[in-house]
C-alpha cells in the first residue's frame, strides 16, 4: 500500500534593520560647564544605516510511504528549497527511511534513515555584511587638514566644531559639511562572497528498539551528520606574502621602508610620532621593552627601529601593518571581511537509552524512568558563522574538536507520583553528567601574524595533555611556564585550536508540582522548580589567553605570581541553586 503526500511552503520575508548607533548624532562635552556653554568637544553621526533584505522562500516536496509487507515500511521522497536572497538554486534534498520489525511481534523495530537538509540563510548576518559596504561616518575626531593630510590638533578641532556645529543641531546626509567630510570605514568593512551558498548537511540515523519486558524499552541510535558550506569569514584584504619569502617576518627584516613626510608639516605613512625617522627598519632584538622602538642614523638619514620580538607593543604591530600596505589587494583599505561558505563539521554519536513507561499502583504511587548515555564526537573548523581561521582562509588548519563537543553524556530523568498520604505530589528530577568540553587558548586579541584579525594563538613546545583546567588552589605544572612563546611579529603560532580540556558537568534539577482539580474544566497547578538542587559548583570555561607580560624577564614578582595562581583556572560557574515558584491555571 502506498501513501503519497505532496506539499509546499511559500514565505515572503521583508526585513529592515536600522543600526541606531550615532544615527541621530552624538555630542560629547568635557565638562558640565562646556555643556552649559554649548561647547562640544566631539560630534559624530552615521548615515545610510538602514539595511533592507527581501527574501522569498519556496519549499516543495513529494513523499511516498510504501508498506511493502506487514512488518516492513519504506518512505522516500525529495524536497526542493529556494531562497531568492542567495543565488543558490540546486538545493535538492532526497530523503529515504526504513522501518522493519524482524520478528513481526511488535516488540522490536529497526529504523534507518538519511537525507540531505538545507539551512535557512541568516538575514541578520547578511545585514551586517551589506551594511558595511554602504554606511558612512562623520566624526570630528577623524578630521584632517585638507592641505597637509595631518589630523587636526585639539585646538583646530575645537575651532572647527565652534564654527560648524551647535548642540542640538544634527545633519542630513546631503548637508554640504557631510558630503565633503564623511567617509566610508576603510579600516574595517564587510562584504558577501558572490559565490556564497546555503549551508547543507548530510544526515544518517540507524536505530534499534526492543521491548525487554512489561513497560521496559531499550533503544540504541547511531547518528551521523556532516555539515558543508557552513558560513565563515576571512580577511580578503590581508597582506599577501611575496614570492621568495617564507614569512612576513622575513619580508619585514629584508629591507628599509620609506617614512618621509608627505608634504612639509604633513604626515608620515608608517610612524608619525614626534622624532620619527625618514626610514623605518624592522629588527630582531631581545624582547625587553627598552628594545621595542629605538632609533639610529645612517649617512645622515634618521631611522626608526622596531623590534619584531616585542611582546606587548601595539605601536610595533601598527607600524608593521602600515609597512605592508602595498602587499594588500586594496592598499587604500585595511580589513575587508568576506563571508564565504567553506566551513565543515562532522558529528558521530551513539546513544543507548533505557526507559520505563509510567505505571501507577492502586495506592496512587506511580513512576516513569529514563536513562540515556551518549558517546559522541563533534569536529568543526569554527563555532559561529563569522569564525575566522588563524591563517587567512585556511579553515582546514582549524579543524579540531568543537567547543560544543562533550565525549560522554549521561541523562537520567523520571517522574514520581506520590500517594495521597504524601500529598499527591509529582516529583520530576533530571540528572545531567558530561565529560569536559575543550577550550581555546589565544594571545588575548593580539594580531602577531599581521592579518588584521586578533585570533592568534601562541607557540607551544610541550605536552598538550597538560592543557587542562585547574581547580582553584591546584598548583600549576611548572613545565607550562616555559612551554609557551610569543610568535615573532609576522609569524603564526603552532598551538592547535581548542587544545585545552575543560571541566566536566554535574547538575541535578528538580520540579515539584501538585494539581488541584476545581471542576471538569478548571485546574490549578502550583509548581516549585529547583535548578542545581545540590548547589554544586560547576565550572564553566570558554576560553583562555596567555599574558606574556607576566612571563617576561622584566615582569614583577607579583605579576608572575598572579599568572601562576590564575592561569587555566575557570573564572565562571554555572548558576548556583535557584528556586522558582509559580502557579499555572488551566481553564
Amino acid at each position: 500500500a502506498h501513501s503519497l503526500k505532496i506539499g509546499g511552503d511559500l514565505q515572503r520575508i521583508n526585513s529592515t534593520f536600522i543600526d541606531l548607533s550615532d544615527v541621530s548624532g552624538t555630542f560629547t562635552f568635557d565638562s558640565a560647564g562646556d555643556f552649559l556653554a554649548n561647547k562640544p568637544s566631539r560630534f559624530r553621526q552615521n548615515f545610510q544605516t538602514e539595511s533592507f533584505q527581501r527574501n522569498t522562500y519556496l519549499g516543495v516536496f513529494i513523499q511516498d510511504e510504501w508498506r511493502l509487507r506487514s512488518n516492513l515500511t519504506v518512505s522516500y521522497g525529495v524536497r526542493y528549497e529556494r531562497e531568492t536572497i542567495i543565488a543558490d538554486n540546486n538545493n535538492l534534498g532526497p530523503r529515504v527511511a526504513l522501518a522493519y520489525d524482524p520478528f513481526s511481534s511488535g516488540k522490536t523495530v529497526i529504523r534507518i534513515g538519511g537525507g540531505i537538509f538545507y539551512n535557512r540563510p541568516l538575514l541578520r548576518t547578511i545585514d551586517d555584511f551589506t551594511l558595511g559596504q554602504q554606511q558612512r561616518f562623520f566624526d570630528t575626531n577623524d578630521l584632517v587638514n585638507e592641505t597637509t593630510g595631518r589630523a587636526l590638533t585639539t585646538t583646530e578641532r575645537r575651532n572647527f566644531i565652534a564654527t560648524n556645529i551647535r548642540f542640538p543641531q544634527v545633519f542630513s546626509a546631503d548637508s554640504p559639511l557631510i558630503t565633503e567630510r564623511d567617509t566610508l570605514n576603510t579600516s574595517f568593512s564587510r562584504r558577501l562572497d558572490p559565490a556564497i551558498r546555503i549551508p547543507e548537511s548530510y544526515q544518517v540515523n540507524a536505530g534499534f528498539e526492543r521491548e525487554l519486558g512489561r513497560s521496559l524499552v531499550f533503544e540504541a541510535n547511531y547518528t551521523f551528520n556532516r555539515g558543508i558550506h557552513l558560513w565563515r569569514e576571512f580577511n580578503a584584504n590581508a597582506p599577501r606574502l611575496p614570492s621568495g619569502y617564507s614569512s612576513l617576518t622575513q619580508y619585514l627584516l629584508s629591507q628599509d621602508f620609506a617614512n618621509f613626510l608627505s608634504v612639509p608639516g604633513g604626515t608620515r605613512p608608517i610612524y608619525d610620532a614626534g622624532g620619527a625617522g625618514d626610514l623605518v627598519r624592522f629588527v630582531s632584538l631581545p624582547p625587553e621593552p627598552i628594545n621595542n622602538i629605538t632609533s639610529t642614523t645612517e649617512f645622515g638619514i634618521p631611522i626608526t627601529l622596531f623590534n619584531l620580538n616585542s611582546v606587548n607593543s601595539t605601536t610595533v604591530l601598527n607600524a608593521s601593518l602600515d609597512a605592508l600596505s602595498d602587499l594588500r589587494p586594496d592598499p587604500g583599505s585595511r580589513q575587508i571581511e568576506q563571508l564565504v561558505s567553506v566551513g565543515n563539521s562532522l558529528y558521530h554519536g551513539l546513544t543507548l537509552e533505557l526507559r520505563k513507561r509510567f505505571r501507577q499502583s492502586r495506592g496512587g504511587l506511580g513512576f516513569s524512568l529514563r536513562g540515556a548515555y551518549t558517546l559522541s564526537r563533534l569536529i568543526d573548523d569554527g563555532i559561529v558563522n563569522t569564525s575566522s581561521a588563524l591563517r587567512v582562509g585556511d579553515f582546514r588548519g582549524e579543524r579540531a574538536r568543537s567547543l560544543l563537543d562533550r565525549r560522554h553524556r549521561f541523562v537520567f530523568s523520571g517522574t514520581f507520583d506520590t500517594p495521597w498520604w504524601m500529598g499527591k505530589l509529582r516529583l520530576s528530577p533530571i540528572l545531567r553528567l558530561a565529560s569536559g568540553s575543550p577550550f581555546n587558548i589565544s594571545l588575548g586579541g593580539r594580531d602577531r601574524n599581521l592579518d588584521d584579525v586578533g585570533n592568534d594563538r601562541p607557540i607551544f613546545n610541550g605536552d598538550l595533555s597538560l592543557l587542562r583546567f585547574r581547580s582553584p588552589g591546584e598548583p600549576l605544572n611548572p613545565a607550562l611556564l616555559t612551554a609557551f612563546q610569543t610568535p615573532v611579529v609576522g609569524r603564526t603560532g603552532n598551538l592547535p585550536r581548542n587544545a585545552g580540556q575543560g571541566p566536566g558537568l554535574f547538575k541535578l534539577d528538580l520540579s515539584i508540582t501538585r494539581e488541584f482539580r476545581i471542576n471538569e474544566r478548571m485546574r490549578l497547578r502550583p509548581v516549585v522548580e529547583i535548578d542545581n538542587l545540590l548547589n554544586t559548583t560547576v565550572f564553566s570555561f570558554g576560553s583562555e589567553f596567555i599574558n606574556f607580560d607576566a612571563l617576561s624577564p622584566t615582569a614583577t614578582a607579583a605579576a608572575r605570581q598572579d599568572f601562576i595562581d590564575n592561569f587555566l583556572v575557570p573564572t565562571r560557574t554555572l548558576r548556583p541553586r535557584t528556586i522558582r515558584i509559580g502557579v499555572r491555571f488551566d481553564f
